[in-house]
């Protein structure tokens, strides 16, 4: 089972839009490599910010950002962002 909020996200957006149902045509609408996707949707490499922008932009997804910015990015760690009541 997959449960990171990047592969949750692409399943949310997969239900309005079937271009995000298949990593291959997802790659094409965001830009990201099938290999790279599958990567950071299994958990086995982080993201780049400028990848999660686009993920959250075109899954309509903002909460990826926060997601990011709390889990990922060194400011929000050194910051000690508020953990949502949904982490």
């Amino acid at each position: 089972m997959n449960d990171t909020p990047y592969y949750k996200a692409r399943m949310r957006a997969s239900e309005k839009d079937a271009a995000f149902e298949s990593r291959l045509s997802t790659s094409a609408v965001i830009g990201i490599g099938t290999t790279r996707l599958y990567q950071i949707e299994r958990g086995i490499r982080l993201p780049h910010e400028d990848e999660v922008i686009v993920m959250a932009k075109e899954y309509d997804a903002p909460e990826l950002i926060t997601y990011y910015c709390k889990h990922v990015c060194a400011i929000g760690a050194y910051c000690k962002c508020e953990k949502d009541i949904n982490d």
